[in-house]
């Protein structure tokens, strides 16, 4: 049983350190959501697109968001462009949008000038923070952007391990039962009262 209870205590130690790095990124980003009337002012003033190119092209928009995510994956293909996207059509006008964490990057396509343009615009770590918290993988393009997805699932995976190891270890330690169950009825409450109220 000492080998047992050793082994939880050096997984939960390791996956609290394992974890902490993501777990400062969520806790951060939800700060910056949360708050974000605090966070505009580190925006740059100058904080408009530049166009990176502009030329001659046409394609026959499709309707349904299916076809037009096909076009705008054969959109950028054709320009030598990859990662994850999100398209949206509106009417003659198809935006793909390219959330680099670094550097945001769009395509348009406007059908009746028939011109594709590419833009890019500055960013702060404000927001690639949030962008680190909204990024979805699995669906997309490139094999790095499946490499993030995966990471993710590790992540919350590990962090189920992690609160069963603790709620374990916590359960082991008869001194502490009492203030567990008050911090851990605290918690289950707190969520019970929000869920029916708002």
């Amino acid at each position: 049983m000492k080998s047992v209870n050793l082994l939880l205590r050096r997984a939960h130690l390791y996956l609290g350190l394992l974890l902490l790095p993501w777990m400062l990124i969520y806790a951060i980003s939800t700060v910056f959501f949360n708050h974000g009337e605090h966070f505009r002012q580190t925006r740059p003033a100058d904080q408009q697109w530049t166009a990176l190119w502009e030329k001659d092209y046409a394609v026959e928009l499709p309707t349904g968001p299916d076809a037009v995510r096909e076009t705008a994956r054969r959109i950028l293909n054709e320009q030598g462009l990859a990662g994850a996207f999100g398209a949206q059509r509106q009417g003659t006008r198809l935006t793909i949008n390219l959330p680099n964490f670094r550097q945001p990057m769009r395509v348009i396509f406007d059908g009746e000038q028939k011109k594709l343009r590419a833009e890019k615009r500055p960013t702060t770590g404000v927001e690639i923070f949030m962008r680190l918290h909204q990024r979805v993988g699995y669906g997309q393009a490139g094999g790095l952007t499946f490499v993030w997805a995966f990471v993710v699932d590790l992540f919350c995976v590990s962090t189920l391990v992690w609160v069963a190891t603790g709620v374990y270890l916590w359960w082991k330690l008869a001194a502490t039962r009492a203030w567990g169950f008050l911090a851990l009825g605290g918690g289950v409450a707190s969520i019970l009262i929000l869920v029916g109220t708002l």
